[in-house]
């Protein structure tokens, strides 16, 4: 994953990273945690004093703490049984709906991106904000699988020599034939991620928001993960800014500032 667990907590972080761009939510925001996935952030919002944190996912992947609490999550309308990485059609709320939309390491798995961008903006209010977190193409070690650069190299020939070395990653049994191992490492790096490039990403949020803005400098400056240790460095030399971003993760923020994508 992109941080070590402590790093997961996300409430405190992203509040510090809207406030470092004068951006604020309050206890009566209306919150989306695009792709909750088990709803961990989800809850971490409610518990936190946000009764109005919603989680969204393709398919129902959450793990509820009571059955009243699917009031706070809904699924893609088009259903997703039998598929292994089903596609987004649709956010099921309406437009204007809330004022934070957040991405916690999501639009890696995600392939219809333009969609997704276009649908945030979408329920997002005139002034809503959207904070996206996610691992990096050029990440020196894949945040899913350990493959060394497994975010652009997936060739059957550079798996099967990363099996021969050892490399078995964080997804996959340790009783798995190297053949085996090659072939998991392979479909999931075909389908289970999509890696787009900066100009790639850039071009997508520029056709949706029309502004966007790159923020690791506050992720990194109140990241309770390992990446803290970066904030000096980065203070002192900017240039690593563009570094942690092209090797390790990127951190966008865009507001809605028109009705149209």
């Amino acid at each position: 994953m992109i941080e070590d667990p402590s790093a997961q907590r996300v409430v405190e972080l992203n509040n510090a990273i809207l406030k470092s761009r004068g951006g604020i939510v309050s206890a009566q925001s209306m919150i989306l945690d695009f792709g909750c996935g088990s709803g961990r952030h989800t809850y971490e919002y409610l518990e936190a004093g946000f009764p109005n944190a919603f989680g969204y996912d393709v398919k129902n992947y959450v793990n509820l703490r009571s059955a009243a609490d699917i009031a706070h999550f809904r699924f893609d309308p088009i259903s997703a049984d039998g598929i292994d990485y089903p596609p987004m059609s649709k956010i099921p709320w309406p437009d204007n709906v809330f004022d934070f939309v957040f991405a916690t390491s999501v639009f890696e798995h995600v392939r219809e991106q333009k969609l997704a961008f276009s649908e945030i903006h979408r329920v997002l209010k005139l002034g809503g904000w959207f904070l996206n977190v996610f691992p990096s193409r050029w990440r020196p070690i894949e945040a899913h699988t350990d493959i060394p650069f497994g975010g652009v190299f997936n060739s059957p020939g550079y798996l099967k020599l990363c099996a021969a070395l050892g490399i078995r990653g964080n997804l996959y049994e340790e009783n798995f034939t190297a053949d085996q191992l090659v072939e998991a490492n392979r479909y999931f790096l075909i389908h289970g991620v999509n890696y787009l490039s900066g100009p790639q990403i850039a071009d997508l949020l520029q056709q949706t928001f029309g502004e966007f803005e790159y923020v690791e400098d506050a992720f990194v400056d109140h990241s309770p993960g390992r990446s803290r240790h970066l904030a000096i460095p980065l203070k002192l030399l900017p240039v690593l800014r563009q570094v942690f971003r092209f090797a390790h993760t990127r951190v966008v923020l865009a507001r809605k500032r028109s009705s149209y994508a």
